[in-house]
């Protein structure tokens, strides 16, 4: 009797458009932003540590990324380790004396089991979010103070903006946290049509998240998009360097059905919990104050404020 032999899957297809800018903003002299998008690794670092040591902390950690360019996926031990190796080598800069440091969010293009999906990992105040089936929402949860008290109910979104304490985050790469990376990690199923927005605390720290939507929805282009925001976070004071990637996701086959998205996925609808949050098994470094500079690198399409003006 012959065995029968299930027809082979077909192969998974991810295929996405983005656009990115950035920009030094109206009070800062010189940009310690950095972006790494080029498919499939989309990222965006925030350096912090004064002078040309904040801008070479976020230009090394998104160099860790560079190898991942061009591939057609990155899988989840892939990310993590260059991620540990980017957690080492922003570390290693504070081996004379000094702490500079860098935030870290993005995504990029992986699959799970057969499917298509979209890893996203996040440490320091850095954003992505994402807009789906109608749906706008926050993927990342930032590590710093003001969300600390936002969480525990003492302070305002509104109140935030302002605080005096806004600048002070909980975890970072380097800024003499060690080499351990205590970053939180995402999976989300990928769908033709979603869209992820990843900036500097920039955007988010100027613009509120309501007038994103608004641009997220209104403008098609993810070029233009990612243009548009920076454009309102100048118009809204610039106090910081800016730096915007929009993503969009034009094609993502095999299709999810709804028994494909169990327990190893994130659903759709962010208000349910994280799947890969690793807060509880990596030590979390100590509170580090943002102070408020790498050459141009374009094979690794990194774009910054560069060393001084």
């Amino acid at each position: 009797m012959g065995r029968h032999v299930a027809p082979a899957l077909p192969a998974p297809v991810l295929t996405v458009a983005h656009g990115a800018a950035t920009d030094v903003g109206r009070v800062r002299t010189h940009n310690e932003d950095a972006y790494l998008a080029h498919s499939p690794v989309f990222l965006v670092a925030d350096g912090m540590g004064g002078h040309r040591a904040g801008d070479v902390a976020s230009a090394l950690c998104l160099s860790a990324f560079a190898p991942l360019r061009g591939r057609d996926f990155v899988s989840a031990p892939e990310l993590s380790g260059a991620l540990a190796q980017a957690a080492r080598d922003v570390a290693g800069l504070g081996a004379d004396g000094g702490v500079p440091g860098t935030t870290l969010s993005g995504l990029v293009l992986s699959t799970q089991g057969d499917l298509p999906c979209i890893r996203i990992v996040n440490i320091g105040d850095s954003r992505t979010y994402h807009f789906g089936a109608g749906t706008f929402s926050l993927v990342t949860h930032d590590h710093s103070e003001v969300q600390e008290l936002i969480d525990a109910g003492k302070l305002t979104e509104e109140q935030a903006r302002t605080s005096g304490r806004r600048n002070v985050i909980t975890r970072a790469l380097g800024a003499g946290g060690g080499p351990e990376a205590a970053a939180d990690h995402f999976v989300l199923p990928a769908h033709a049509g979603d869209r992820f927005v990843i900036c500097s605390d920039g955007l988010s720290g100027q613009v509120t998240s309501a007038l994103i939507e608004i641009v997220v929805r209104s403008v098609g282009d993810p070029a233009e998009a990612a243009h548009e925001l920076v454009r309102r976070a100048l118009a809204s004071g610039g106090h910081d360097n800016v730096t915007v990637v929009v993503v969009d996701v034009l094609e993502a086959r095999p299709q999810w059905g709804r028994a494909a998205v169990d327990e190893t996925t994130i659903p759709r609808h962010l208000e349910d919990t994280a799947l890969e949050d690793l807060e509880d098994t990596v030590p979390r470094p100590n509170p580090v104050e943002r102070s408020t500079a790498r050459a141009p690198d374009e094979s690794t399409r990194l774009l910054h404020r560069g060393w001084s003006r």
